[in-house]
């Protein structure tokens, strides 16, 4: 590290001694840098002014070279500030010479060529030695359309451009130009919604009476046409630490055939009250259409979230997910018997036979009454499985870049273009390739004709009627055909 006992006694304006005539002032501030960075310090312009004789000068002075004023603590909003000046006495004089009409160094072999401070030691850090070269800028531009994260543009520039020098602010600051040119001048809400209207999404967006938002459902075009396909289910639910805002972040998820999830569409809303919920589930509900209905809403225990879904799906059935009934189940028993033990014991052993059983004669017809076409769903695993991939592609929240809403918009619309790719690719695949598994009666018929997704379900219902033999019409249960919609093993 550098030393900060004072200057090395050094005079180095020989250094800067030069028979040359520079035809403009750049020319010299180009040459005395080129100088001073080899030597270890840094030259900054100082003012303009004139000798007695009225010849124009310039000098160029140490970076170091202000001296340092205290500063008003007590009254100061930032107490925390450093300064690198300290009066450093070294500058050299650059005169214009109007006989030649060019630029000339004057240095003098006096106290003024000498520094009070250690050369500099590592580049980064220093404005003139380390920073971004037009190349690397550019470099910074185009991973960042990529949504490469700062840390990786970091290591990726200092491979590439490794006399750059650069820190990990420099890397922010040039991402925030960008965006500003992006943005032309617009607002984070208004080039938000810019940015959905250019990609033709459909969105609906709610103001207080401040014209402040308050909330703005989005909805990819291409996944409206998927969702009007396959209605069957849907899992909702929130995550949180999304946006610089605050705002919970809502996710509509559905199941493709092919058991693969699509984001239906996603919400930033500025509460989770029942009319919140209410506006959402509205919206949802034009999207859908008045003449179909989901065969099941699957979600958490959110009370404002179950009393909002009663309201707009009157006739749509709704599981709460399993993993939070199980919860339930075992802080109940727990407090009943005043005994962790006991709870998990219970729900890992009699709950768990009771909420999988399928067979058990005086369960039938209270399990009829339960069950409905949720085609295998019980979990908030979908939902939270697309809480973590969308995720995968924010940065940290409270960043002041990452978080805003046309940032997250866009981040969140590539995860969606790569999700339409997988989807229309295992689509494709279901109808164009024939499963080797499935080529044996009764499934040969369907093989390549249904997703492969459905064959693997029915292969395992084909095993399990043959391992009920005889007894498959007492002990079928006919879970899959009322669960699925598909032929049980009866």
């Amino acid at each position: 590290m550098e030393s900060e006992e004072g200057g090395d006694g050094v005079n180095y304006s020989g250094n800067f001694v030069s028979d040359t005539f520079f035809p403009t002032f750049d020319d010299v501030v180009t040459w005395a840098d080129d100088v001073s960075i080899k030597l270890g310090f840094i030259l900054v312009k100082s003012s303009y002014s004139k000798t007695r004789d009225g010849r124009p000068y310039r000098c160029l002075r140490c970076d170091r070279s202000r001296r340092s004023k205290p500063r008003d603590l007590e009254n100061a909003i930032r107490k925390d500030t450093k300064t690198k000046a300290n009066g450093c006495p070294f500058y050299i004089k650059i005169y214009y010479d109007v006989s030649t009409e060019s630029w000339k160094i004057n240095a003098k072999n006096d106290h003024t060529g000498t520094h009070n401070h250690p050369m500099i030691v590592y580049p980064e850090g220093h404005r003139k030695v380390s920073g971004l070269s037009p190349g690397a800028k550019q470099v910074v531009r185009d991973m960042t359309k990529s949504k490469v994260a700062p840390r990786n543009i970091m290591s990726t520039i200092a491979e590439q451009f490794p006399d750059d020098h650069p820190n990990i602010r420099h890397i922010y600051n040039c991402r925030n130009d960008f965006m500003m040119e992006m943005s032309e001048g617009r607002g984070v809400v208004q080039q938000f919604l810019h940015l959905a209207r250019e990609s033709k999404y459909i969105y609906w967006v709610t103001n207080d009476d401040h014209n402040v938002l308050q909330h703005a459902f989005m909805v990819h075009p291409i996944m409206v046409n998927i969702l009007c396909t396959y209605p069957h289910v849907i899992g909702m639910d929130s995550t949180y630490k999304t946006n610089r805002y605050n705002m919970p972040f809502f996710e509509i998820v559905g199941v493709t055939p092919t058991n693969q999830n699509f984001l239906v569409g996603y919400v930033f809303m500025r509460d989770e009250c029942t009319a919140s919920y209410r506006w959402v589930l509205q919206r949802l509900r034009e999207l859908i259409g008045f003449d179909k209905e989901p065969s099941v809403f699957i979600s958490n225990r959110d009370l404002e979230l179950c009393a909002a879904l009663r309201e707009v799906f009157p006739r749509t059935s709704h599981l709460l997910y399993l993993w939070n009934i199980n919860r339930d189940v075992e802080a109940k028993v727990t407090k009943m018997f005043g005994n962790k033990t006991v709870g998990v014991s219970f729900r890992a052993g009699r709950w768990f036979k009771i909420v999988n059983a399928t067979t058990r004669a005086e369960y039938d017809r209270a399990l009829a009454a339960m069950q409905v076409l949720h085609f295998g769903n019980t979990t908030n695993c979908r939902v939270e499985s697309q809480h973590s991939a969308v995720k995968t592609w924010f940065e940290s929240s409270t960043e002041s870049l990452a978080g805003a809403l046309d940032i997250v918009w866009a981040r969140v619309h590539c995860h969606i273009g790569n999700r339409i790719i997988q989807i229309r690719n295992d689509l494709k695949a279901s109808r164009s390739k024939i499963g080797q598994m499935y080529r044996q009666l009764p499934l040969s018929r369907i093989n390549g004709k249904e997703s492969q997704h459905c064959l693997k379900v029915l292969d395992k219902e084909t095993k399990r009627m043959r391992d009920l033999s005889y007894q498959v019409h007492e002990r079928c249960g006919c879970a899959m055909r009322v669960t699925h919609g598909l032929p049980c093993a009866c």
